[in-house]
């Protein structure tokens, strides 16, 4: 009986892929297209290196065969209109694509083939080859702005995808950690982000938008065809001995969809913790609260203030075999070796807290939470640091004295925080002046005694001994070529730190205001701006871009 079985399923199967067979023909003969049987047809290897494995799954055809530039793909269903925008792709790279027809039974043959690729999934197609060498001879040539600009504007007449090659060089060369597409009514603006500003780098025009935009989401596997909805998508560039990856997001525009690609930089979770900008002091600080067994620390600031490099440096500078490391990311940055890695998906419940909840079943040394912004992940996070667990978490606050009355108004007991926390971190990124066209200059009267004010009765752990407050300089910028003519090159951090100390305790069981909490924290307390200040006398920065990041002098934020 049972062999009467599965002959009979045997049969139906046959019967079944003989019918896809069938209609797959007649497809192919009403639409006087070729139809290829994958069975009968192997696809050539030169064929498939040309489109990677994901993106033939997504839009389910095969490339069967290739003689130089002539590239036969295999599609189910050719009125598909991620097929026909891919198909339009490859034609404006120099290709002369044509279709033929398979079946489903083919298309899980031709994608089983790839199983016998032996050479790295590489793609002999520009739209995929962003490789190391174009990026090197690119970026040779780049020497400033104004080059940049003309080199973009001449590669459009010859081959527009070279364009883009232009743009993530420059990108790369200048250093920028965002690269924007902007649409408008008449071009397609392009902006880096170079040290937290945004500069306009050159206008593209309108009828080549389409062409960067599909080879994007065909690099991060993004989906051509939908403009009316987000995507977010990612791909990498290996350059030299440094990798670069790329995170993208298009998010549909009034007149087109606007692309963001962010440079992550393998380099920025390589740092050190004293190559931050962190005081000597506050490193001893930080280095003692980090290597404690226990504890809550929470690093506060808005987006872009590098508290993912912060938290980053921290877990480098801990991490050993001896130590259980988990994460929970939205998104994972960086890949750390050593360090058990999770991302959220609010689509499934994966949220920080049931994340966090699961991984204090994992027997944890220490968590990192991405953010705390509900009541149930601040009080896992609580309960997880009161349990012999170091966590560390971020919390979007203007400065460390709100951390406190944050976690409060998110609905934990006050009582539990005193126990639990044990510092709380703000920081800023400033630029820092550019040392070849630096300027130094001497302050008026009256700019010296408000930095003179600013810096009075500062905790004896900070040591300016070795500054005149009578007669001090400082660096002005200037711009030049190195510099990208801004008269900044490269950040660093500014930081106050909030230590939980037993005075603070007590304040902290009272529901405290900022007020409140500053007044019991002033005397071993530094804020951002002092900070900046700080650097600012040791000529890492001006004076107008400590000034640009924490306010006018004089000013707490």
């Amino acid at each position: 009986m049972i062999n009467d079985d599965k002959d009979k399923d045997f049969k139906e199967f046959e019967e079944f892929r003989y019918d896809a067979e069938k209609v797959a023909q007649e497809l192919a003969k009403s639409l006087n297209l070729p139809y290829y049987n994958l069975q009968l047809v192997k696809p050539e290897v030169d064929a498939l290196k040309c489109v990677p494995k994901e993106t033939a799954e997504k839009l389910e055809l095969v490339p069967i065969k290739r003689n130089q530039e002539k590239l036969i793909l295999g599609v189910i269903n050719p009125f598909n209109e991620e097929v026909k925008s891919f198909q339009e792709l490859l034609r404006s790279q120099g290709f002369n694509v044509s279709l033929g027809i398979i079946s489903p039974t083919s298309l899980k043959i031709g994608l089983d083939e790839y199983r016998f690729l032996t050479t790295p999934k590489v793609s002999y197609l520009k739209t995929f080859d962003i490789t190391e060498e174009v990026l090197k001879h690119l970026t040779q040539e780049i020497r400033a702005r104004e080059d940049l600009n003309s080199k973009i504007k001449s590669a459009l007449d010859d081959d527009p995808f070279v364009s883009l090659d232009y743009v993530l060089a420059g990108a790369i060369k200048f250093n920028a950690s965002d690269v924007h597409f902007e649409p408008e009514e008449t071009k397609i603006l392009v902006r880096y982000r170079i040290d937290g500003i945004l500069y306009d780098i050159v206008d593209l025009p309108l009828n080549i938008y389409d062409l960067i935009k599909n080879r994007i989401k065909v690099l991060s596997n993004l989906m051509i065809n939908i403009k009316n909805k987000p995507q977010d998508g990612r791909f990498s560039i290996v350059f030299g001995e440094e990798k670069y990856d790329i995170r993208v997001s298009f998010l549909p525009a009034s007149s087109d969809e606007a692309i963001v690609l962010r440079i992550l930089r393998f380099e920025q979770i390589n740092k050190r913790l004293q190559d931050l900008g962190l005081r000597d002091d506050d490193l001893e600080i930080l280095s003692f609260m980090i290597h404690q067994p226990n504890g809550l620390i929470l690093n506060t600031g808005p987006t872009g203030s590098g508290k993912t490099t912060t938290l980053y440096a921290i877990l480098m500078t801990i991490k050993t075999p001896e130590l259980k490391i988990i994460t929970i990311e939205n998104p994972i940055e960086y890949k750390i070796e050593g360090i058990s890695q999770s991302q959220t998906d609010e689509s499934r419940g994966f949220t920080f807290a049931t994340a966090l909840r699961s991984f204090l079943r994992h027997d944890p040394d220490v968590i990192l939470v991405g953010e705390i912004r509900d009541k149930e992940t601040a009080e896992i996070a609580i309960q997880a640091s009161l349990t012999g667990h170091l966590v560390l978490s971020t919390l979007h606050t203007n400065s460390s004295l709100g951390a406190i009355p944050r976690l409060i108004s998110l609905g934990v007991d006050a009582k539990l925080i005193p126990s639990a926390l044990r510092l709380v971190i703000a920081q800023r990124l400033l630029r820092k002046v550019c040392q070849h066209c630096a300027e130094e200059y001497q302050p008026d009267e009256e700019t010296k005694k408000k930095i003179r004010e600013s810096l009075n009765n500062l905790p004896s752990r900070v040591n300016l001994k070795n500054i005149n407050f009578d007669n001090f300089s400082l660096l002005a910028s200037k711009g030049c070529q190195e510099c990208f003519g801004t008269g900044y090159k490269g950040r660093i951090g500014i930081y106050e730190f909030l230590v939980i100390t037993k005075e603070l305790e007590e304040v902290i069981y009272r529901n405290p205001s900022e007020t409140e909490i500053y007044r019991a924290a002033s005397s071993n307390f530094i804020n951002l701006q002092q900070d900046g200040l700080i650097k600012a006398l040791f000529k890492l920065t001006t004076l107008e871009e400590v000034q640009r990041v924490t306010g006018p002098l004089g000013m707490i934020i």
